[in-house]
């Protein structure tokens, strides 16, 4: 009998050995607390932090749960490592990661404007910056695809041209997509950081966007481009975008229980 009690709901993060991660995890959770004031929400982790995600559902083994992965991008985690923790338990659901999603690329969409205004308040004149929206990387081909499916968004709602790059495990790696961006003609160019925090793959984007490109057309490839913050900034409240598609993800977890 499935149980009667209101579900839990489970954000389920990667899990971080680097503070700032920590610290954004837990932010994203008080937010969305206070958006859902109802519900009963309770961190877990697939990796590095504890208690992780068996744990969880073993304490919460007489409720319905439902797990909402704190990802950008659904693979190995989503599709083994969830989907084999719920797979005897009938009351606990696993919803998609958190992107790809429109509000995701509307969030990347101001920060891209946050960026390029920089410290003169003024958008440049110049043609607008060929975008790279470089992502952590996964070995998991369907994590690509919605990599691609979310950079693919990003530049129908810009309207420029969105290229992706990734700081490990897929191709091609953030270096070389921010470099065949220039070298294919780009006068300006843009990295999109698609993390959710600042960390170590927020520094590899980083440090891919303000590599030079030598020999590109573009007289600005010699000192290289800008990268954009990630999704949450240090010292900054959780995008409302951000907790709007957990809140999304929530729901979708809810209709789940009730089919």
């Amino acid at each position: 009998m499935r149980p009667s009690a209101d579900p839990v709901l489970l954000l389920c993060a990667h899990g971080s050995r680097a503070r700032s991660a920590q610290v954004a995890t837990q932010e994203i959770a008080q937010a969305v607390s206070q958006a859902l004031p109802s519900a009963e929400v309770v961190l877990t982790w697939v990796d590095v932090q504890e208690p992780n995600v068996e744990a969880r559902c073993e304490e919460f083994a007489d409720r319905p749960v439902v797990i909402v992965p704190l990802l950008l991008a659904a693979g190995f985690h989503v599709y083994k490592d969830l989907a084999e923790t719920v797979a005897d338990r009938p009351h606990h659901v696993v919803t998609d990661a958190l992107g790809p999603d429109r509000l995701l690329s509307e969030l990347m969409a101001r920060r891209i404007m946050e960026t390029e205004l920089g410290e003169t308040g003024v958008a440049e004149t110049d043609p607008d910056p060929h975008l790279v929206m470089v992502a952590a990387g996964s070995s998991d081909a369907r994590a690509v695809r919605a990599v691609r499916q979310q950079a693919a968004d990003l530049e129908e709602l810009t309207g420029r041209p969105v290229t992706t790059g990734f700081v490990s495990a897929a191709h091609p790696k953030a270096h070389q997509a921010v470099a065949e961006a220039w070298h294919n003609g780009a006068h300006h160019v843009t990295t999109v950081s698609f993390h959710v925090a600042p960390g170590v793959f927020h520094r590899d984007a980083a440090a891919a966007a303000q590599t030079p490109a030598p020999g590109a057309p573009s007289e600005h490839a010699a000192t290289g481009g800008r990268v954009t913050e990630p999704l949450l900034i240090d010292g900054a409240e959780v995008p409302a975008e951000v907790v709007d598609v957990v809140v999304k993800r929530w729901e979708q977890g809810r209709a789940l229980l009730g089919a």
